[in-house]
């Protein structure tokens, strides 16, 4: 997996979109640009459940899939997929990507992330396990530097071995089973659902943040915004 075969691969970016803002939709622009020999097109994939956050501090699935939607119009390559309202339970990545292996028969799965969650895989509902359905693309952030991308994964496939990338700008190491895990050092945007969510309470302009599109759609829900935003700043 991995090596630019004929058959399209599609990329894979996770997430609550609690809103969607700049920094995901760059992050999906760079991937498909920076793998455009491997991918036909980015899945930005709303979470309905996550299992490490409070449901009640979340909005609606819909409300958040739908800015996602409108926020990506227009944009080449990317696509919001529903799948994750489909299920029931918790929205884990293994469950979501057994999903996608079903649906998208024969075509390679990248997994997008972002470095702090790639240590983390260890903790994850068959974390370790992920690598025999997709591979991965890992945004490093803070300090964490292609060394310490090899000792992670080395840590947690001691039998993994570097391999020259095909992707400019990008490390690469194969992993146990014919996949690979890829370093990929994009533009960072210091910007944060969270750090949103404190500015639209507090009735701050977050023009800029976030796509017109998505910022239309929380000023015509403002009351159920503010009711599900007020309890997660509360708690």
């Amino acid at each position: 997996m991995g090596d630019g075969s004929d058959v399209p691969g599609l990329a894979i970016l996770g997430g609550s979109f609690n809103p969607p803002h700049i920094g995901h939709l760059r992050m999906a622009i760079e991937v498909r640009e920076a793998f455009s020999r491997h991918v036909q097109g980015v899945d930005l994939t709303p979470c309905a459940q996550p299992p490490h956050k409070d449901a009640s501090t979340l909005l609606p699935f819909d409300l958040r899939a739908d800015m996602v939607e409108e926020s990506i119009k227009g944009i080449a390559g990317l696509r919001c997929n529903r799948l994750e309202s489909l299920r029931t339970g918790p929205s884990y990545t293994w469950d979501t990507l057994e999903a996608y292996s079903r649906e998208h028969a024969g075509h390679e799965l990248f997994f997008i992330l972002g470095s702090q969650d790639y240590a983390l895989l260890p903790t994850w509902h068959k974390g370790l396990e992920l690598s025999a359905l997709c591979n991965f693309i890992v945004i490093p952030r803070g300090t964490f530097s292609p060394e310490d991308f090899s000792t992670v994964t080395r840590t947690m496939w001691p039998q993994a071995s570097p391999r020259p990338s095909a992707v400019v700008g990008s490390g690469c190491i194969d992993l146990p089973g014919g996949t690979k895990a890829h370093y990929l050092r994009l533009p960072r945007l210091d910007v944060s659902s969270s750090y949103i969510r404190s500015l639209w309470l507090a009735g701050r302009d977050i023009a800029c943040l976030v796509p017109e599109a998505a910022r239309e759609l929380l000023e015509r829900n403002r009351e159920a915004v503010r009711t599900c935003w007020s309890v997660a700043a509360a708690k």
